[in-house]
């Protein structure tokens, strides 16, 4: 009998409500996962939400990916976060402008049909219609650390200890991250900052993953293996709609200059 192989980790960025590039991703990881006799892990690294149409069926599909999938997890996105207070009435005018600004109207849009600013009654409508959101929210991680990597959803603050990380940070970070080039203690996996490329894009201390799915179509995975950058999956959008699924070598991808 052939032994089953060692888990794979998919860690999957800024789905931004396309269910239907998610869908198609992780028909591709069930069936390689079967073929190599193996149960994968996969850490969505937030931003499920926002700017695409199908917020709550991606929802339902991280859910159901959990679920299904053991030891995989959910980090908590800044478009996640957003959603999440809402949930706990905890949403700030302030916090309630930005968000609508960045892509928030086609998520409350595709939960419920009351107007924008009646976020009580949207809440109310999404709590009733989909509880297990929620509970799929309130139970996000702000970071995952496996082996030599760290999953986060926008990075880390140099020189702080994981354990010591600010929220904030883990959840919006840029400046003073993206341009550090000394080596964390970890590689850092993330997204939230779409690559000049709009490819994968790999760097000495962490690989960017956010390919801007919601307008190119390509929603991207990066591949664990051994604790070691195996490869990527990428989805790809034609000119007729359909979509296809790729893996790509992690040597394919040009290695960015830190």
């Amino acid at each position: 009998m052939t032994d089953h192989a060692p888990s794979d980790i998919y860690a999957v960025a800024d789905i931004h409500g396309r269910a239907d590039l998610l869908e198609a991703l992780l028909r591709h990881i069930a069936t390689v996962s079967s073929e190599r006799r193996s149960k994968p892990t996969v850490i969505f690294l937030g931003d499920l939400i926002d700017r695409g149409p199908q917020s709550p069926a991606v929802l339902d599909l991280v859910a159901a990916t959990l679920e299904q999938y053991p030891g995989s997890h959910l980090i908590l996105g800044n478009h996640d976060f957003y959603l999440r207070s809402l949930l706990r009435e905890e949403l700030s005018p302030a916090d309630a402008v930005n968000w609508m600004d960045w892509g928030g109207v086609a998520t409350v849009s595709a939960y419920s049909r009351r107007p924008v600013p009646d976020f009580k009654g949207i809440a109310a409508d999404i709590r009733s219609a989909f509880p297990h959101h929620a509970v799929l929210l309130d139970n996000a991680l702000t970071y995952r650390q496996v082996g030599s990597f760290c999953f986060v959803h926008a990075g880390v603050r140099p020189g702080v200890p994981l354990a010591e990380q600010d929220e904030y940070d883990l959840r919006w970070i840029r400046a003073g991250f993206l341009d550090h080039i000394d080596p964390f203690d970890h590689m850092v996996v993330h997204g939230h900052t779409i690559t000049n490329s709009l490819l994968p894009e790999v760097y000495d201390n962490r690989i960017a993953l956010d390919t801007a799915a919601y307008r190119t179509g390509r929603l991207t995975a990066a591949v664990i293996r051994q604790d070691k950058l195996s490869h990527f999956v990428c989805t790809a959008l034609d000119a007729r709609g359909e979509i296809s699924v790729k893996e790509w070598p992690a040597n394919d991808i040009a290695r960015a200059a830190s």
